[in-house]
């Protein structure tokens, strides 16, 4: 199952009781406002059934949410990022349309009052950010073939 984090503060399962997947995930992305009093960020990471989400004795967050898909920043204007373990290790990239990984970070996309250096190529509406995250969860947690990745350094 997916589950869905809004602000890094409320999780709840990905349904599709009432929309679509993609639906649900669009309607998401497109309330994405940036402010801190609004929403300015939405993520989604996978949990096996049997771990037993949310609830089951043992049961961690932390086990599951350090491998995800995120935005941050408004419907219009977002960043897309993915985390997931390569080699044992978790590795944070910036997802962007084909471009050249060195050249300088010339936009910025604003998180809750923060301005986020991007490239222009990683720059997203909420439409094509639906994409990503739809194709993330039909296909095991990657992002579309044509689409780069720019590694991050978060130590």
């Amino acid at each position: 199952m997916f589950i869905h984090t809004v602000n890094s503060a409320s999780n709840s399962k990905l349904s599709n009781e009432f929309r679509s997947y993609r639906d649900q995930i669009r309607r998401m992305l497109g309330l994405l406002d940036g402010t801190s009093e609004g929403r300015f960020a939405y993520q989604l990471w996978f949990v096996p059934d049997e771990a037993g989400w949310p609830d089951a004795p043992g049961y961690s967050n932390e086990d599951w949410n350090s491998r995800y898909l995120q935005a941050g920043g408004s419907a219009d204007r977002m960043s897309v990022e993915l985390q997931r373990v390569e080699d044992g290790q978790l590795r944070h990239y910036v997802v962007g349309r084909p471009h050249d990984l060195g050249e300088p970070l010339t936009e910025a996309v604003n998180v809750a009052g923060t301005d986020h250096a991007v490239h222009s190529a990683e720059v997203f509406d909420a439409d094509e950010a639906t994409d990503l995250f739809f194709h993330y969860i039909g296909d095991s947690g990657t992002v579309p073939d044509g689409y780069v990745l720019r590694l991050l350094d978060l130590s």
